[in-house]
């Protein structure tokens, strides 16, 4: 059986999935990872286990389809806030 080896000095070259993880970083809730499971299925996709979509927040492994999951759900967060903050205001 072979080890996965986990690269901490891995350089990204994708700007956008740099810049994914900034929106992510800034506007995911805490509770991410429940509602990025139900967004993947409701996509019609075979619902990967919650370790990967925490290895995928994480970056020690890269998933577009999950990665993209993350950053919707980050920017219906991002929405939700705002519109708290609009009618509190």
């Amino acid at each position: 059986m072979s080890k996965l080896i986990n690269n901490r000095n891995f350089k990204e070259d994708n700007s956008h999935n740099q810049k994914a993880y900034e929106f992510i970083n800034k506007h995911l809730p805490a509770t991410y990872v429940d509602l990025t499971l139900n967004r993947i299925v409701e996509k019609g996709h075979i619902a990967p286990s919650k370790a990967l979509i925490r290895n995928v927040r994480n970056r020690t492994i890269l998933r577009n389809d999950i990665l993209l999951a993350l950053v919707e759900v980050a920017n219906e967060n991002k929405q939700a806030i705002e519109k708290i903050n609009l009618l509190i205001s």
